[in-house]
């Protein structure tokens, strides 16, 4: 019988100490495409040794572009030319291979990738995607679960998408800026990772103003040049070390991270007791002997985090009162519930609503990880929990978390794998 590999947390030990975080996953996928829009060599540091980094490199190198990878560094060597084509055993594994759509347009004019996989979070609907490149100027048919886009050449033009969608914003941004004229994007996303991806593209020419607001504008440029990058801070990493370390009443420091990429995710947690110093580059807290419930909607950047969701439930599951969670990001986002439910947590939910009614404790059990946000949430509360618990499904946490167990143990965790 072949035994699955899985993480085991004694529970119910104290964590201290400083933990130093790498570079954003949601940043460094997309600019590990930005490669596609001009040939040339770049270094990008500060990257995690994450599973999706791998996968994006085998994309990658599918396309005709060799990469390298050591110490956190990752360079990419683009040539004159380039493939346009995925196959569907890559892109499956990982949804954020749609990416590639905008900037092959840009540059090779036809682009043909598999529907993507990933996560299962419900529909994560690629038509916004569609409807921007398609007013851009491109075309659209599927053949055999392949999507085969084609296009004369792009052209600036104004898109408002009809929700703040981070990879829509992503897809349209990359495919503008070899576009000829002018594009603006009303609607855009504002998260951090799409700030420091728009940084990248300025340092390789790219005219782009309004980055972080909701209106981007883009004057296409004719080519770009290669470039390197230090990758912005894992806001959702730092969130999962920030509940880690407070719901086993510890205290340490987050080093890495820019606290101005959280802003409200600080606010919750400092609300739900947690005191939280706040530095350059750093985040440290301070455990406080009482947690209080609180109300949490998800929503687009500045609002909370969608994949900081489950992680906010796992620190509210021992907290004095009924908290209240509402996502209205993801429909699906609420798998780590029936689990934790395991651990005896007491809670309800109804639609896009989690009541969760804090508890005295918690016992280990064994567990199922269902998607990366699902597995941290999971290690959040096995660690608060008496007892012995047994985590399966670690292929997900390996996606978004760069060694967690190591990280854990670093700071007073009882956890291995097994």
């Amino acid at each position: 019988m072949i035994v699955e590999k899985h993480i085991v947390i004694e529970g119910n030990h104290q964590l201290n100490g400083d933990i130093k975080i790498k570079g954003a996953k949601n940043a460094v996928l997309k600019q590990m495409v930005l490669p596609l829009l001009a040939s040339g060599k770049y270094e990008i540091s500060n990257v995690p040794n994450i599973t999706d980094v791998t996968y994006m490199r085998e994309v990658l190198s599918y396309l005709g572009i060799k990469s390298s990878f050591e110490d956190s560094t990752l360079i990419i060597d683009s040539p004159e030319d380039i493939g346009i084509e995925t196959p569907y055993e890559l892109v499956q594994k990982m949804r954020a291979s749609i990416v590639i759509l905008g900037p092959l347009l840009a540059r090779k004019g036809k682009a043909m990738i598999a529907f993507p996989g990933g996560d299962q979070l419900g529909p994560r609907p690629v038509q916004m995607h569609l409807d921007a490149l398609e007013k851009m100027g491109a075309n659209f048919h599927l053949e055999h679960g392949v999507l085969i886009g084609e296009t004369d050449g792009l052209k600036g033009v104004e898109i408002n998408l009809p929700y703040a969608s981070v990879g829509a914003t992503e897809n349209t941004l990359l495919a503008a800026v070899l576009a000829e004229g002018k594009t603006v994007i009303e609607n855009a996303a504002r998260e951090p990772e799409i700030v420091d991806i728009v940084k990248m593209l300025k340092n390789m020419g790219a005219q782009i103003s309004g980055e972080g607001t909701s209106e981007i504008t883009i004057e296409g440029v004719p080519s770009l040049n290669p470039t390197n990058h230090d990758v912005v801070g894992d806001r959702v990493v730092a969130g999962t070390f920030i509940a880690a370390i407070a719901s086993t009443n510890g205290s340490g420091s987050i080093i890495g991270i820019n606290a101005s990429t959280l802003p409200m995710e600080i606010k919750k947690f400092q609300e739900i007791g947690i005191n939280i110093n706040i530095d350059d580059n750093s985040l440290t807290i301070e455990s406080t002997n009482k947690y209080s419930a609180i109300e949490l909607s998800t929503l687009p950047f500045p609002g909370v985090a969608t994949d900081l969701q489950p992680i906010f439930g796992a620190a509210l599951l021992k907290a004095e009162g009924t908290s209240i969670i509402t996502e209205n990001v993801y429909d699906q986002r609420f798998q780590w519930i029936p689990e934790v439910q395991r651990m005896g947590s007491n809670i309800q939910t109804g639609w896009q609503h989690a009541m969760i009614k804090g508890v005295k404790s918690l016992s280990g059990a064994p567990v199922n990880s269902t998607d990366i946000r699902t597995g941290a949430s999971l290690i959040v509360a096995a660690l608060q929990a008496e007892g012995e618990s047994q985590i399966t499904g670690v292929d997900h946490i390996d996606r978004g978390y760069e060694d967690i167990v190591s990280s854990l143990d670093s700071i007073g965790a009882v956890i291995e794998y097994n």
